[in-house]
């Protein structure tokens, strides 16, 4: 009976709140592991922003940097500048050769004749004509200048024959003219002149482009003539001016006097002549007569042929590098009232910021 009774017991569940009571079965693991509570999250070290550099400041401050070609640079620039500018202008042969059958030019070179220019009719060259000026620059940006200028040209030719195209046809030799040209111009013109900036630095900028420009020249001096005659000669020899070579020697092609001449002075008298002669020559050198003999054979101002204001036609070529924002130098060339060659130096000043159309002045730093 005690061993039914504990066989029943036995069989019976024990209660939920049994202390004795079978425990649930463990969670599985999983692959990671939960921090541990008893430790602090830590935060990540802040970057330190990098200093400004100190070469940049002292540069311009104020002025924001841009990167051109992997170089930095500063946006502000000097946008005045004044200088002075100088060279040589040439009127070519070639291109008197389209008007005039002989000639005397300034072709900065001595007495020295080519057969290119012996061939279109050049019979003397002395001297060189040149140009100087006062300029004022206004920087419009970094490609494009406005420049005012202010100056002088002189544009003088040796005393020659100058014979016009065709006349020896019609009137021999004898149709050449003894002509003086003694013109020098005041000149007054505004240049536009844009360079592309091949080396953009705050120590060394350096552009190259052109332009052109337009201006008014006022004409001082002029041009002088005297004819040379009918049956030109010389004295004591009336055969001597044969050859159109035979007119750059003013001993072997005279000026004569000759009534026919409408400014010939009427009362003329060979003894009144600086070396008086019966037939009337003028007194010459190989290279230059005298004035007061040939006023009197009518000496004819060719100046109310001149208008006293020409107009001015500048096209250029030019190359420019600046150092530090300040000192200039300028290497130009071109076309104006001859082909010229020469240069300017340039002082810049009144630093601005440049402007960006689109988003305005960038903010200084």
């Amino acid at each position: 009976m005690w061993i039914a009774l504990a066989l029943t017991f036995a069989s019976v569940e024990p209660p939920v709140d049994d202390p004795t009571a079978a425990e649930p079965p463990p969670f599985e693991a999983t692959s990671s592991k939960a921090p541990d509570s008893s430790t602090a999250p830590t935060k990540p070290e802040a970057t330190p922003e990098p200093e400004p550099d100190p070469t940049t400041s002292e540069v311009d401050p104020g002025a924001s940097l841009e990167t051109e070609r992997g170089r930095a640079r500063s946006k502000s620039f000097n946008r005045h500048g004044v200088g002075v500018r100088g060279g040589i202008t040439v009127v070519p042969t070639w291109i008197l050769a389209r008007y005039l059958d002989t000639h005397g030019n300034a072709l900065c070179r001595g007495d020295s004749i080519g057969n290119f220019a012996a061939d279109r009719g050049l019979l003397k060259t002395k001297g060189c004509n040149f140009y100087t000026a006062f300029e004022y620059i206004y920087r419009q940006s970094r490609i494009l200048d406005i420049v005012g200028v202010l100056g002088y040209q002189r544009l003088h030719t040796p005393d020659s024959m100058w014979l016009d195209k065709g006349q020896a046809a019609v009137n021999g030799l004898g149709g050449a003219d003894y002509t003086e040209v003694k013109m020098d111009l005041m000149t007054i013109q505004a240049d536009f002149i844009a360079r592309a900036p091949i080396v953009v630095r705050d120590d060394v900028e350096f552009g190259i482009g052109g332009g052109g420009g337009l201006g008014l020249g006022i004409v001082f001096g002029g041009v002088w003539q005297t004819a040379l005659g009918d049956a030109p000669g010389s004295q004591g020899n009336a055969n001597s001016c044969q050859e159109t070579s035979d007119l750059g020697d003013f001993t072997k092609c005279t000026p004569r006097y000759d009534a026919t001449e409408g400014d010939a002075d009427p009362n003329f008298n060979p003894n009144d002549l600086s070396d008086p002669n019966v037939e009337g020559f003028a007194s010459c050198s190989s290279g230059r007569c005298n004035i007061s003999d040939l006023e009197k054979f009518g000496y004819r101002n060719k100046n109310k042929d001149l208008p006293p204001v020409i107009p001015i036609i500048n096209l250029a070529l030019s190359a420019r590098v600046i150092i530090k924002d300040v000192f200039g130098i300028t290497l130009t060339g071109g076309w104006n009232t001859g082909f010229y060659f020469g240069g300017s130096l340039n002082y810049f000043f009144g630093k601005q910021l440049q402007t960006d159309r689109s988003t305005g002045p960038a903010p200084a730093k």
